[in-house]
């Protein structure tokens, strides 16, 4: 279909105005992100995560509670010289653990560490999710302003060729002046073909991160020209930032936490373990059961003398593990720090880019309007006016990149220090 649409694009003559791209309300980048965390399935898949872990909580708080529970037996007894009977016995039984070492305390810490976790990954893939939205729609803006640039390549072109058909018909240029003109135009209708292509590419990656058909047509609103965004200039309160907030720092944190909290439940196995157990019970031949009532309670003490080597190997295993992550969290935190301080670095000189091919795009514009004036006068050659023209089309292209390449490095901050990019913005006040 997009080939299709090239084609028609060439046949119908590619001066013709841009394609109309409406469909509904044009949209912003943050509605972009809004509808990318409402039907992207990666997205969707870590808060089903996020939600599943959550009943843990749950069932590792009925530890602290007694369980009651009723219990009836039917029983068919025959003794000798004895006629065969049934024997009805129904009870209510309470059951209450007293002190177990610690270990339900444990398990209800592990499983608050086991949903934060869960829910840091959660948030990772919120921050991946507008991560990608953000580059795929500065991409599109990117081409749709190098397709607006093509448009006037192919008018520069154009008029060079203008300029070079009066001289030859006043006979002050030789034809191929003319021919060199014509190939410079037939050079900006390809470009120009090439970028549209580029363009749909990119509409096409918008959708697909967004939830939409590749194939559905999306206007985007955004002010290209205002690239004015305050940069931070401390960059230690960034990396002090990105400790709190990462969600790789704090995923790894929590599974610390939670990997401490069942070592301690191993070593609630050495501990004595103290029980309540209460039951109130009715038992009889006849159904229901009522002429004998009984009930009674016991506390029983269960302290351990020797149970194999298990529980002292869980213990050895859950120490390395703790180990384990105790170093992955450091190794993380360098690894994030390296990532700020990169993404800081590469957003200053972003920045810096977006100052110097504005300088050059100015300089290249006066150049080709010099050369041209001069063309007409004969003080230049038609291969100093392609030249010039050239450099023009180059700084366009260059002013464009180094704006959206500017927007995709202020976003790679904001993922490196743990913020939703363009949702949590950074700024110069950081």
């Amino acid at each position: 279909m997009i080939l299709k649409r090239m084609r028609l694009l060439v046949l119908v003559g590619i001066l013709a105005l841009f394609p109309s791209l409406t469909w509904g309300s044009p949209l912003s980048i943050e509605d972009c992100i809004n509808l990318a965390f409402a039907h992207n399935p990666y997205l969707k898949s870590y808060y089903a995560e996020w939600m599943a872990s959550k009943p843990l909580r749950w069932e590792a708080f009925s530890g602290f509670l007694p369980e009651i529970y009723l219990e009836n037996s039917l029983t068919r007894r025959a003794l000798e010289d004895v006629s065969p009977y049934y024997h009805q016995y129904s009870e209510v039984v309470l059951t209450y653990n007293l002190f177990a070492g610690g270990k339900t305390v444990n398990s209800y810490r592990e499983a608050t560490s086991q949903i934060a976790a869960s829910n840091a990954r959660y948030r990772q893939a919120m921050i991946d999710t507008a991560y990608r939205v953000a580059n795929a729609f500065y991409t599109l803006m990117e081409k749709q302003e190098m397709v607006k640039a093509a448009k006037d390549d192919l008018k520069d072109a154009q008029t060079n060729l203008g300029l070079a058909k009066a001289r030859f018909k006043q006979g002050l240029s030789p034809y191929a002046d003319v021919i060199k003109a014509k190939a410079g135009v037939e050079n900006a209708k390809y470009k120009l073909t090439q970028r549209l292509k580029e363009y749909y590419v990119a509409q096409g990656e918008l959708n697909k991160e967004i939830g939409r058909p590749i194939m559905e047509k999306v206007e985007i609103t955004a002010d290209f020209g205002n690239h004015t965004e305050e940069i931070p200039k401390d960059f230690s309160s960034l990396a002090e930032e990105s400790f709190s907030k990462n969600p790789y720092i704090a995923e790894i944190a929590q599974r610390l936490e939670a990997e401490r909290s069942r070592k301690r439940k191993v070593y609630s196995e050495f501990l004595p373990s103290l029980d309540f157990t209460w039951y109130y019970g009715w038992h009889d031949t006849s159904f229901p059961p009522n002429d004998y009532k009984e009930w009674e309670w016991t506390l029983t003490l269960r302290i351990p003398i020797f149970s194999g080597f298990s529980s002292r190997a869980r213990l050895l295993r859950e120490k390395a593990l703790v180990e384990s992550l105790e170093e992955q969290l450091e190794w993380e935190k360098r690894t994030v720090t390296q990532e700020v301080w990169q993404a800081f670095q590469e957003l200053r000189a972003a920045k810096a880019n977006v100052a110097q091919s504005s300088a050059y795009l100015e300089s290249a514009q006066e150049d080709l309007r010099i050369t041209q004036g001069r063309y007409k006068e004969g003080l230049a050659n038609m291969v100093d006016l392609i030249t010039s023209q050239a450099s023009l089309s180059l700084a366009r292209a260059k002013q464009i990149s180094s704006i959206a390449n500017f927007k995709r490095a202020l976003v790679a901050l904001e993922k490196a220090m743990g913020r939703i990019p363009v949702l949590e913005r950074v700024d110069g006040k950081d």
